[in-house]
């Protein structure tokens, strides 16, 4: 199958349609405690590195399995792999993308 994506307009996704396009970013220390609301991530991606993730994320949503989830480890001497399109450079931490059955974002919202 085929994707196409109109790249000169973006303000009529039907993805948007019912706000059920949600995520969860989640932020962890090395001893494995969630520490997401004292956090801050960025994630810079070339643009290579963005047509790359972006393209295996569409693929990943089009065969998706909740529960299904990749770990994208940094680059090192020993161990260099490509996974979801992209490379991280050896100084990044571990990146983990994953399938997850979200509610509609006014759920999380609610007073």
């Amino acid at each position: 199958m085929k994707y196409l994506i109109d790249i000169e307009n973006d303000e009529n996704d039907g993805f948007e349609r019912f706000a059920d396009n949600v995520g969860v970013l989640q932020v962890y220390d090395v001893n494995g405690k969630e520490i997401t609301d004292s956090s801050k991530v960025t994630l810079f991606l070339s643009r290579n590195a963005l047509i790359g993730l972006g393209t295996e994320l569409i693929r990943l949503a089009h065969n998706y399995k909740e529960g299904r989830h990749y770990h994208i480890e940094p680059a090192s001497k020993e161990m260099t792999v490509q996974t979801l399109g992209i490379f991280l450079t050896p100084d990044s931490c571990e990146f983990i993308v994953g399938c997850g059955n979200e509610k509609v974002i006014d759920e999380y919202t609610k007073d």
